[in-house]
């Protein structure tokens, strides 16, 4: 109000601010252990210079804020939260020094975790309250205010006292309603737009007191009790009702720090058509060293799950799911592998289950699953399940799982797997590209797996059997046998993603009698790496050591592509190949248009995008070639052919072209040698080559022909594969210290964070100390109390030490595996 700003210059009137909208506002809020908040920017305060200035009174009539966002994640508290969709309408003369507050707000979704357990999960909120602001005591006085979460209205009353460092809380909420529907109103599960349908019967009550000073160093006192008796529920559109209900919760903290809350669930029961379902669960120091007691005991028939809650996309549910389980464990016993002091015992078993939902691609069936838990492991005694066309059986174990769920311990594992038809085109995903697979860290599981069926279309493999090694963030291949391409392979390597973005791996390969057409068909590699596949009718043997890099798609990156093998063929026909028709042409010898190829014997090297074959003698419909070059991924040639010609076959055209390459080459007639000798150099493409051919002389025999153009072809071919090799040395080598690079960066970040982690452990242990030895007033109490003292700070000492121990190897393991990673792209040496 443009006129309050000058009435405020005349005579000191109020300046009304008449409303502030914040529209579409996203805040991010952060609080470090240590207390610092990310909010906290604003400098410090200092006098003005020519005494204190004159006040500003301000009248804000109206604050609004439209479609919020606020996130909070505050280390010091071990608290999270989010707000989504926030609405508010704030009211409030702050002109004066007493007014009241006026606030309406809402929120479509709230979230809110706090010391490891969810306490609000999407639960939509709405806030109606007149606070008496009192700004000279600093003091907010709330009376008969309500707060509605969901369904549940909670009527509140009391007091927020800001000071410096601390707030003083002194608040109480209740339930002015004890109808169980709006306690149940919290479940996710059946909170939906047809609540206000559900049949509910059965009481509750709820109540929280909070009291004592918040802030850096101090925590205060709360109760929370929740109460549910003879709960029911139904929905009039399905057949079975939820009976039986009852609940007792508590949640206390004395004060003082966060980490004295005990929470108690003393009872937990419900009956689901026949069956009953019992838990029982406590909780103690939360956050230094969580101590949990768990007991859950029942039977549940998934299809009464189906008749008593709406199960949007569900078609089919069926089955029946026992467990009998029982836990109870500190997570110190467990990181220090201290199983004598950890009981975990129990089954988990599951039958004839059955299960149609949109969300999974095809059905799903177990027909048993029977899992035996004991502090060291989790057993699986037996498993047998199909999921659409597919099946399995297995049976295994998990090692250190209590470790693994309590702390960044490392899951250890075995397990035998069978199969007569697995079908992965079933669960291929349908978009063009597919995202990197990543292998998961901290996990230690070693597979024995056989498949009597495999398919992957185009590809389908028989008698598959083998190991795989899942640890470090690498899946180890160990003898894995199929039968495909209407011959065998076996496969030994391993796929690793350290670099989640820059996926690697490193095989090697022994194929038996493959047949070339069907594997030039299926794999996209040999469509690269070997384009004359496509003209070739026969079958293919060898031994191949690959390795390099894959893209986003999953498909490999040809330029980082490098390795080395060898192959022999029999019986091998090519039809209509561009080179050879190319070269019949030039030469006119119409032996080379469809030749019988005898045994084929060659090896080859890759790098820099190209596949270099090494030298080799090949027969073919009476004449012999000497074939020597590369060929690119590009699709281009760069190939020397020597052909030992028999006189025999020099004639009418054939005779006529080779005289004239002779007398190109300055020599006169072709003598009376029994072998003329002629040279071709194959340049452009596969589709589309270029073919000159140049006369390189006679000799007495096709043997002394064939050494003398291999002898030529070995010197030339091996120039360009030594340049070839340089360069793409050089391109490697700068990849692999860029990814050293970022994994020394990675390793730096772990071991700061470690060493953050450990400095928090430590000052809260130290905190728990001296608090401890304060609570000792009398000679006698402090030398009783100081043994636990002691104890304090050494456990808080250890376990400061041992993240940083941690920190530090797992920093050192990432910069291993990416110097391993580094070293699995550099190029066979030449």
């Amino acid at each position: 109000d443009l006129g309050s700003v000058a009435g405020y210059l005349r005579s000191g009137d109020h300046i009304v601010i008449r409303e502030i909208v914040l529209d579409r506002p996203a805040a991010t809020l952060r609080v470090l252990a240590d207390g610092r908040a990310n909010w906290d920017i604003a400098r410090a305060r200092s006098s003005a210079p020519g005494g204190p200035a004159r006040a500003v009174g301000v009248t804000l009539r109206r604050l609004r804020i439209t479609d919020g966002r606020v996130t909070l994640n505050d280390a010091q508290s071990h608290l999270t939260a989010s707000v989504l969709g926030l609405q508010e309408q704030l009211r409030g003369d702050f002109g004066q020094r007493k007014f009241t507050l006026s606030t309406r707000t809402r929120a479509d979704t709230v979230s809110v975790r706090f010391a490891g357990i969810s306490y609000l999960n999407r639960v939509a909120l709405a806030l109606n309250a007149d606070v008496a602001a009192d700004l000279d005591r600093h003091r907010f006085t709330f009376d008969h205010d309500s707060l509605r979460l969901n369904q549940l209205v909670l009527a509140f009353g009391g007091s927020v006292t800001a000071g410096t460092p601390n707030v003083d809380l002194d608040l109480a909420f209740s339930t002015p309603s004890t109808a169980f529907a709006d306690l149940l109103s919290l479940v996710p599960a059946v909170y939906s737009r047809d609540f206000a349908r559900l049949q509910t019967a059965g009481t509750m009550s709820t109540s929280l007191r909070v009291r004592g000073p918040y802030g850096p160093n101090a925590f205060p006192m709360f109760a929370l009790r929740a109460h549910v008796a003879n709960g029911a529920f139904k929905d009039p559109a399905l057949p079975l009702a939820a009976r039986d209900i009852s609940l007792d919760l508590a949640v206390d903290n004395p004060g003082g720090h966060i980490d004295r809350t005990v929470v108690s669930l003393d009872r937990f029961h419900a009956l689901l058509g026949g069956r009953a379902l019992d838990a029982r669960l406590v909780v103690r120091t939360p956050v230094s060293d969580p101590d949990v007691d768990l007991r859950l005991v029942g039977a549940v028939d998934l299809a009464d799950i189906a008749r008593t809650v709406k199960l949007d996309g569900v078609s089919e549910l069926r089955g029946l799911v026992s467990a009998d389980l029982a836990m109870r464990a500190r997570r110190s016993d467990v990181d220090a592998r201290r199983y004598d002091r950890v009981d975990g015992r129990g089954r988990l078993d599951v039958g004839r289950l059955a299960l149609r939902s949109t969300s999974v691609p095809h059905p799903i069936a177990v027909d048993t699953a029977a899992l035996r838990f004991t502090p060291r492991a989790a057993e699986l005694v037996a498993f047998s399940a199909r999921a659409g066309r597919s099946d399995a059986r297995a049976t295994g174990t998990l090692d250190n799982l209590l470790g693994w769920l309590l702390h960044d311990d490392v899951l250890r594992g075995t397990a035998t797997v069978s199969s007569t038809f697995v079908d992965l085109d079933e669960w291929r995903s349908g978009e063009k590209t597919t995202a990197v697979i990543p292998v998961p860290p901290r996990v230690d599981f070693q597979l024995a797996a056989s498949a009597a069926r495999v398919a992957l279309a185009p590809l389908t493999a028989t008698s598959v059997r083998g190991g795989l090694h899942v640890k470090d963030q690498r899946v180890t291949i160990n003898e894995l046998h199929l039968e495909t391409l209407r011959g065998s392979l076996v496969a030994n390597g391993y796929y690793e993603t350290v670099v989640p973005a820059r996926p690697t791996f490193d095989v090697d390969l022994r194929i038996a009698g493959v047949d070339i057409p069907s594997a030039f068909a299926a794999l996209t590699t040999v469509r690269a790496l070997a384009p004359v596949a496509r003209w070739a009718q026969g079958g293919v043997s060898g031994a191949a050591h690959l390795r390099g890099a894959l893209g986003t798609d999953m498909s490999p990156v040809f330029s980082a592509f490098t390795g080395t093998g060898t192959f022999e063929t029999e019986r091998l026909v090519m039809q209509n190949a561009p080179v050879l028709e190319k070269l019949a042409d030039a030469l006119k010898l119409d032996q080379l248009r469809r030749p019988s190829l005898g045994i084929v014997k060659a090896a080859f090297d890759i790098a820099d995008g190209r596949v270099h074959l090494k030298p080799f003698v090949v027969a073919m419909n009476g004449l012999n070639m000497t074939v020597a070059g590369s060929n690119g991924i590009d699709q281009t040639l760069q190939y020397d052919l020597g052909l030992a010609v028999p006189r025999a076959l020099l004639g009418g055209s054939a005779g006529k072209v080779v005289t004239e390459l002779a007398a190109k080459a300055g020599q006169v007639g072709l003598g009376t040698a029994d072998v003329v000798q002629v040279a071709a150099l194959v340049t452009g493409t596969v589709m589309n080559p270029a073919v000159r051919p140049s006369f390189a002389g006679a000799a007495a025999s096709v043997r002394d022909a064939v050494q003398q153009a291999g002898a030529a072809q070995v010197a030339a071919v091996r120039q360009r594969v030594d340049s070839a090799t340089s360069s793409a040395r050089r391109r490697v080598a700068e990849q692999a210290e860029r990814i050293i690079r970022e994994a020394e960066l990675q390793a730096t970040t772990i071991r700061e964070e470690g060493r953050s982690l450990a400095a928090r452990i430590k000052s809260e242990g130290t905190l728990r100390a001296d608090s401890l030895a304060a609570k000792a007033t009398s000679p006698a109490a402090r030398f009783a109390m100081q043994a636990v003292v002691d104890r304090a700070r050494r456990e808080a000492d250890q376990q400061s030490d041992r993240i940083v121990r941690e920190a530090d190897a797992r920093a050192d393991d990432v910069v291993a595996q990416a110097r391993r990673q580094a070293a699995a792209l550099a190029p066979p040496s030449p």
